[in-house]
């Protein structure tokens, strides 16, 4: 099941960031020069996570 949770998890980051994006209107060279950078090491990091949680409990 947390299989699942990580992917559902990192859908909501995804959409998450870029709805902020759109609401803040954000220019796309500063989208593409911070966020993505920004978007990748969020997703990184949750996935990072998960691996981390799913080793503690074998």
């Amino acid at each position: 099941m947390r299989h699942w949770w990580k992917y559902i998890t990192l859908a909501l980051w995804v959409f998450l960031f870029s709805y902020l994006r759109s609401v803040f209107e954000v220019p796309k060279n500063i989208y593409f020069i911070i966020g993505l950078p920004l978007l990748l090491a969020g997703m990184f990091l949750i996935l990072y996570l998960f691996e981390k949680t799913n080793k503690g409990e074998k």
